[in-house]
């Protein structure tokens, strides 16, 4: 190579590309295979019909919308519509977004609800089922098996998934809720601080669950990395 002072044609030790030669861009990722996106929709079809089944069981779409196993029961139908026709935005070429924030957070926000109405409500099993037991089951095996983006949660998810109980916990106290429902949350009772303080950190602690099975699985997946050489290529 000739050199001229301090001026080299191309920077030393990088790859020479031609001139006028454009780089090559990466290509378009290949849409999702249709067995699998039938599979996936026909399985979000399953969890909207429990939580709609869930809510209309315990509302008759008439009454009894202040509960939250109900509210989280409607979240859940709107939340898994909302990715039923995700693909339908991205032409097919993915079945679900890039962040699993929203399904990491319906999935505590269920947890709560069956971990409060049987731990701390000493709830019945055949008392609305849907609401508090099927549902908040099929959206954690949604988390557990079904996907792939919960391999991408952050760390600081679980802490941010506290969102939909805390915005409960504003309307609950606004609206005078307890008026009439979950007296063990009477803001005038000499527990509700220590309450709301054991519910807020179960649920991140729930929530750093979660997020251990997402980084699991991505770990079960990927299986035992690869050799690749100095300048990334996999070695064929």
């Amino acid at each position: 190579m000739t050199a001229y002072g301090n001026y080299y044609p191309y920077p030393p030790n990088q790859p020479y590309y031609p001139p006028n030669q454009p780089l090559r861009q990466p290509p378009a990722p290949e849409p999702v295979r249709p067995a699998v996106l039938v599979g996936v929709s026909l399985w979000r079809l399953a969890i909207i019909g429990c939580a709609l089944y869930g809510f209309s069981d315990a509302t008759g779409w008439s009454e009894n919308f202040e509960g939250l196993s109900q509210q989280a029961s409607l979240a859940t139908a709107i939340a898994y519509i909302g990715l039923l026709l995700y693909p339908a935005v991205t032409g097919g070429r993915r079945h679900e977004p890039r962040s699993p924030w929203l399904r990491g957070a319906i999935t505590v926000l269920l947890l709560l609800v069956a971990g409060t109405f049987f731990g701390i409500m000493g709830g019945d099993f055949d008392y609305l089922p849907f609401e508090h037991v099927y549902t908040p089951l099929i959206v954690l095996v949604d988390w557990l098996f079904v996907g792939r983006n919960q391999a991408a949660v952050k760390w600081w998810h679980p802490l941010t998934w506290i969102a939909f109980p805390l915005a409960y916990l504003v309307y609950f106290l606004a609206g005078g809720i307890y008026n009439s429902l979950y007296s063990f949350l009477d803001p005038d009772g000499d527990e509700f601080a220590a309450m709301i303080g054991g519910l807020l950190v179960g649920v991140i602690v729930i929530g750093y669950l979660l997020y251990g099975a997402g980084k699991l699985k991505s770990a079960v997946r990927s299986g035992p990395p690869s050799s690749y050489p100095q300048h990334g290529y996999p070695v064929r």
